[in-house]
């Protein structure tokens, strides 16, 4: 949601702050961090960005940050190029591919810079997008859809509502990471109130995510 930035960024920097302040992995002080954002992709008058990342990079430069993670929080992009050495984690914000270019090449060159140092996707939207340039076609889909869903998903959470519409919010559906799989759970919440009094109330939890019937049935009542 294009009109969301500052829920996005506050929660990245929630993220970030909690990472700088770990250990590193073998000791040697606090944990350094690299925010990347995806440049333009193309050339010359075809290049090409997300709306939805139409100025993020900028406003990182411009957050505030604790005093005691500054200096171990920093801004970036998405490539080999990004990874440097002294970078203990790496928070790709909102990777996704646009018509005509896919951002998965990218990914893939940094991951092999990287090696086994942390890589977090946040709000990733990794699907092909169809293009007159044969670009993202039936050749290679497998390969990008075997690398979209090798990674491992340690936190959901979505709104519920009916499309095509964006509101009213009906609901939301959350699942948290743990160390067993056995205890993941999904939560499915329903909303009530409205406006200054609404409020969101656990209704079920499931053992795996829950298909779109078993949720109308919960949130709108349905049978």
């Amino acid at each position: 949601d294009v009109f969301r930035a500052g829920t996005l960024l506050e929660m990245v920097r929630t993220m970030a702050t909690a990472l700088a302040r770990m250990e590193r992995r073998g000791g040697g002080g606090k944990q350094r961090v690299k925010l990347c954002v995806q440049g333009s992709m193309g050339t010359g008058v075809f290049q090409g960005l997300p709306l939805s990342l139409s100025g993020i990079s900028r406003l990182i430069d411009l957050m505030d940050w604790e005093e005691d993670v500054v200096e171990r929080i920093s801004n970036g992009a998405i490539g080999k190029d990004h990874a440097k050495d002294d970078e203990d984690v790496f928070i790709l914000i909102c990777p996704q591919n646009i018509v005509g270019y896919s951002i998965l090449p990218y990914m893939e060159e940094m991951m092999e810079v990287a090696g086994d140092r942390p890589m977090i996707l946040f709000n990733p939207k990794l699907g092909d997008i169809q293009s007159a340039g044969n670009v993202m076609s039936i050749r290679g889909r497998q390969g990008r859809m075997d690398f979209a869903n090798s990674w491992e998903e340690i936190y959901h959470f979505r709104l519920l509502y009916r499309k095509p519409y964006f509101f009213p919010i009906y609901g939301a559906l959350r699942k948290s990471y743990s160390a067993s799989p056995d205890a993941e759970k999904w939560e499915l919440y329903k909303r009530f109130g409205k406006m200054d009094d609404e409020y969101y109330q656990l209704m079920e939890v499931y053992e795996k995510q829950p298909n779109p019937d078993q949720m109308t049935k919960v949130i709108w009542g349905k049978p």
